[in-house]
């Protein structure tokens, strides 16, 4: 078939943030098996605008509006461009940083100038353009942000001051009605995991008949050398824009890691990922690196004995369970950690769970302990990524949802 796919970003397998990595594991599984015209937007990071090239270059139909701020002339004009927008309108800034009017005019031009089968747009920054008329579409709904009271004093906070907790919590708000307004546009709706699910039915609840769950998919890697792993290093990988991840972060290193340290002494926290706001800053300790963005993430990988995610809030699936798990090692998680993983039900899942500062303690400690328990359980979960999580068996899914989304057929919720 041939496909218009909707984008933010360009996939890469090294993308500075989960988006795009998974977005790299979609493509795969739609360029094996139709042709695929991807419009998207490329910059400001020099990495985008370096993943967009080398699309380009592997012969793919790329259509990527540039974005490229040469100067702080071109930045403070596009922030005063973003804060106005967000001021005097009624949209998140997520949704305003990724509207370009260039990506609109690139999709009606496409769709005069070609016949496409289906339109594929992935994530909800995505979810405000005009879509060719006629043609069966298909949205994925990356994270849903569910609806909550108001935190009023809670802002006031905010470890980046109170001027920021204030915008974020304006910006919060304005998600209900956002998603409320982009989900119903689409002919057939894909949410990541079944909580997602299911706060989407109770927003919209006549969405209920379109709407189904499809896990995203990672790239299998190569298997990690074990002689570069660190026995005593655990790990905890995110983007730290994003809050959930901050939340993880600081109950690792404020509550687990003196429960860890007493249990295993000798342990070693790297904490990794970009860090624009600065949200780490000062969480450092001789035991605990903030390594800030790293060029591979695969090398941090192979050093972790145990890749830990204590993650306690946030929707979606976590690009940083699915790839340590890919990678064979062994992960500590919360069961929203885990959400959207395929195991069925009896199934021994290949990963360990806590819910509280001390069972993370300990199950970590254990697992320290004990190389070979540590590696026979990360090779239960490359298995398992492999047969239900890989781009084959994702596409597969996606292969599903299109035959029905063409035959006009709406699927029952999943």
């Amino acid at each position: 078939m041939r496909i218009l796919l909707l984008t933010p970003m360009p996939p890469s397998a090294s993308g500075l943030s989960a988006t795009p990595v998974l977005l790299h594991a979609l493509l795969l599984a739609l360029r094996a098996r139709h042709e695929v015209t991807l419009v998207t937007v490329a910059g400001p990071h020099p990495q985008d605008v370096e993943a967009a090239e080398a699309l380009r270059d592997s012969g793919l139909d790329l259509h990527a509006v540039p974005r490229v701020e040469r100067t702080r002339a071109d930045r403070a004009a596009r922030w005063l461009d973003h804060t106005a927008r967000w001021a005097f309108g009624r949209l998140p800034m997520r949704t305003i940083w990724f509207h370009r009017p260039e990506v609109q005019e690139t999709i009606d031009r496409l769709a005069a100038e070609r016949t496409f089968d289906l339109v594929h747009v992935e994530d909800n920054a995505m979810g405000i353009y005009r879509l060719p008329r006629g043609v069966p579409s298909l949205f994925t709904e990356h994270e849903v942000r569910t609806p909550r009271d108001v935190r009023w004093t809670e802002w006031l906070r905010e470890s980046e001051g109170p001027y920021r907790g204030l915008l974020d919590e304006i910006d919060w708000h304005r998600w209900e009605r956002y998603q409320r307004t982009i989900w119903p546009r689409f002919d057939l709706v894909q949410a990541l995991t079944e909580r997602d699910a299911r706060m989407m039915r109770r927003l919209v609840p006549g969405l209920a008949r379109r709407l189904r769950v499809n896990p995203f998919a990672v790239e299998i890697p190569a298997p990690t050398d074990p002689a570069l792993e660190e026995d005593d290093t655990i790990i905890f990988t995110g983007a730290f824009l994003h809050p959930p991840n901050v939340d993880a972060a600081r109950w690792l290193i404020d509550e687990i890691m003196p429960r860890l340290r007493a249990l295993h002494p000798g342990v070693r926290l790297r904490v990794v990922g970009s860090d624009p706001r600065g949200a780490m800053r000062g969480l450092g300790s001789a035991d605990v690196e903030i390594t800030g963005w790293v060029p591979s993430f695969a090398t941090e990988l192979a050093r972790a004995a145990v890749v830990v995610a204590p993650l306690r809030t946030g929707g979606g699936q976590r690009m940083k369970v699915l790839q340590a798990l890919a990678a064979g090692k062994a992960v500590v998680t919360t069961a929203r950690g885990a959400e959207g993983l395929l195991i069925a039900e009896g199934e021994a899942a290949p990963l360990r769970f806590a819910e509280s500062a001390d069972e993370f303690a300990s199950q970590t400690a254990a697992l320290l302990r004990d190389r070979a328990q540590r590696r026979a359980l990360g090779a239960r979960a490359r298995e398992l990524m492999i047969a239900r999580h890989g781009p084959e068996a994702h596409g597969r899914r996606i292969e599903e949802a299109y035959a029905a989304l063409v035959a006009g057929v709406r699927r029952p919720a999943a």
